[in-house]
């Protein structure tokens, strides 16, 4: 039995283990945290602006990638099991509190004029540690106020807050940064800080009661990883079902890091944006769907044909080079996998013991943020030193693939996109003819 904390930090007695609407503690920290994503969506552009402006290299964008996820990365396994454990909501305030006086450090050290790199990546390192426990405990918190019908509802909710985060971000970031500076900018994001800890503050948020069964076996974090590995194990649909999304995953992210040189090559800055922000509108679409849709009451092997299609999406990104064609295909494919990640969201939530959702996240989280530099590193890569070289005139495929793709600059990025687009939806394909998702359903019961 679980108690419910209210805004004192009091328990109360729970009526029933399973909430059977949308508590009004989700859309209070639904608020705070949409609040908060405007506010670092403009820092994170201002900041981009800033480094580049001080350093001039790109090798300074990889290294803050690598302070903003590794130790994020590194202590996944931990963070998890303390959200399974541990006062979820005390987690969250500390965490938003830990990013609130990070934020407000960065601004005071801005308005001093003694911001320096060393600085913002160490600050990033900590806003990572932040995100480490805080992402669990979020999943797992979501987990508990929301029933599971409206799990994809409330998936959208994050989605479309998320997008438009995203699609107003730079805008505004560009237009603020001649009116206020950088420093009015992070000033801005520590209050939105302030606003979403308000809000973890004032809303009431299960939490866990600690097992007092001395049989119990005792629950370490390396343990409580080892059951969340061990569940997919034991369910090999489940397990298949990871797999492919996540493969699929994988193979998109290879080309992400390639859509700027993909663009620029042949078009300008403001060209780029189009294509950004078509990108953006296709994420906010998937909110808006899966807020008045919430996806299918059960799993299907057809709602992996949005990976095929979203593969497809890619690979016509590659083969055509007109900024409207980008454009349509960016929207297209955001959408499909915008949609896909959201339902997929709702299948884990309902698959996993409320008491493990925090485990269980956290090895999903951890595996997604060590295929982010991954995938940025092989697509990068292979862009650099195999397909572009080899689509120049003289190149190695000129003479084979050049003459139906083409040969010039940016000729073996296209491909590239080509390749691993269509690598997306073939590897997703075997998906519906697997027995075990076919019945998915039915050998994955539901743990919620």
């Amino acid at each position: 039995m679980s108690t419910v904390i209210n805004g004192a930090g009091l328990p109360l007695p729970a009526t029933a283990s399973a909430p059977t609407r949308i508590s009004p503690a989700f859309y209070l920290i639904w608020l705070g945290q949409f609040v908060s994503m405007v506010g670092s969506s403009l820092t994170g552009f201002a900041l981009g602006v800033w480094l580049f402006q001080r350093t001039g290299s790109v090798l300074d964008f990889s290294e803050l990638t690598v302070c903003s996820t590794l130790p994020a990365l590194l202590l996944m396994p931990w963070s998890g099991s303390l959200a399974d454990r541990w006062n979820k909501r005390l987690i969250l305030v500390a965490c938003e509190a830990v990013a609130l006086a990070c934020t407000a450090g960065m601004a005071l050290l801005l308005w001093l004029d003694r911001f320096e790199v060393w600085q913002l990546m160490a600050l990033q390192a900590a806003l990572s540690v932040s995100l480490a426990f805080q992402a669990p405990a979020a999943y797992a918190t979501i987990t508990a106020i929301v029933p599971k019908a409206s799990f994809a509802k409330a998936g959208g909710m994050f989605q479309l807050a998320n997008a438009i985060a995203q699609f107003t971000g730079p805008l505004l970031a560009a237009s603020a940064l001649g009116a206020i500076g950088i420093s009015g900018i992070v000033v801005f994001d520590t209050v939105t800080f302030a606003a979403a800890l308000v809000a973890l503050l004032v809303a009431r948020i299960p939490a866990t009661a600690a097992s007092s069964d001395p049989a119990r076996p005792k629950r370490d974090a390396l343990k409580d990883m080892e059951w969340a590995f061990n569940y997919l194990v034991e369910r090999p649909a489940m397990a298949a079902l990871y797999g492919y999304t996540t493969l699929a995953s994988f193979l998109s992210g290879i080309v992400v890091v390639m859509i700027a040189p993909l663009v620029l090559v042949h078009h300008t800055e403001k060209e780029l944006a189009w294509v950004v922000t078509a990108a953006a509108c296709g994420m906010l679409a998937s909110g808006i769907a899966m807020m008045g849709w919430g996806g299918p009451r059960k799993f299907t092997p057809s709602m992996l044909g949005l990976a095929v299609l979203q593969g497809l999406g890619i690979a016509a990104a590659g083969w055509y080079d007109s900024v409207a064609s980008m454009c349509v295909c960016a929207f297209f494919a955001t959408l499909c996998n915008s949609v896909l990640t959201g339902y997929m969201a709702t299948v884990w939530r309902r698959k996993v013991p409320r008491e493990r959702q925090g485990s269980f996240s956290a090895l999903q989280q951890g595996v997604a943020l060590a295929l982010i530099p991954l995938s940025a590193f092989i697509g990068g890569s292979l862009a650099h030193y195999v397909f572009e070289p080899a689509l120049m005139p003289g190149g190695f495929w000129a003479a084979s693939v050049g003459t139906w793709f083409g040969v010039g600059h940016g000729r073996g990025t296209g491909f590239l996109f080509f390749v691993v687009g269509l690598g997306v939806a073939a590897a997703v394909l075997p998906a519906f003819f697997h027995r075990g998702l076919r019945r998915f359903d039915d050998e994955v019961s539901d743990a919620l």
